[in-house]
């Protein structure tokens, strides 16, 4: 199921959007995301993911989502989130036995086509570990 959000601006860092309503949103069902910006130079922007977007057009906190049903995307403890699930994923690679299940980690149901939540875990962490070319993204 699609959720609808708008993305609420308190204060227009780069000049550009100015303040309030600036833009309309949609988290598809796979979670990637499509933005539409409002006003004179309107424009559509997808992303892989609403952190993704969030990290690009929140500013810091300046502009903020607010998601259709009243409820704010807050994503203020998503750092620790990550440091928990590195502290709680085992570094261990996997290793499958004959039926496909991870005998490395206990998960020996997996289905055709599953993959061991371990290495989703590692996966994840990889794509939201720090730069280390200095950049912030």
């Amino acid at each position: 199921m699609s959720r609808t959000f708008h993305l609420q601006r308190d204060a227009d860092i780069t000049g550009a959007s100015g303040t309030g309503h600036v833009a309309d949103g949609v988290v598809w069902p796979d979670g990637t995301v499509t933005i539409r910006w409002r006003g004179e130079r309107a424009s559509t922007v997808n992303w892989n993911n609403l952190d993704d977007a969030e990290t690009v057009h929140g500013h810091g906190g300046a502009t903020r989502i607010v998601f259709d049903d009243g409820h704010f995307a807050d994503y203020s403890d998503f750092p620790q989130a990550l440091e928990l699930l590195g502290e709680l994923t085992d570094p261990d690679d996997c290793w499958f036995d004959h039926n496909g299940g991870c005998q490395a980690h206990g998960f020996i149901s997996l289905q055709p086509g599953e993959t061991c939540p371990h290495a989703d875990a590692k996966q994840l962490l990889a794509r939201h570990a720090a730069p280390t070319d200095g950049s912030d993204r």
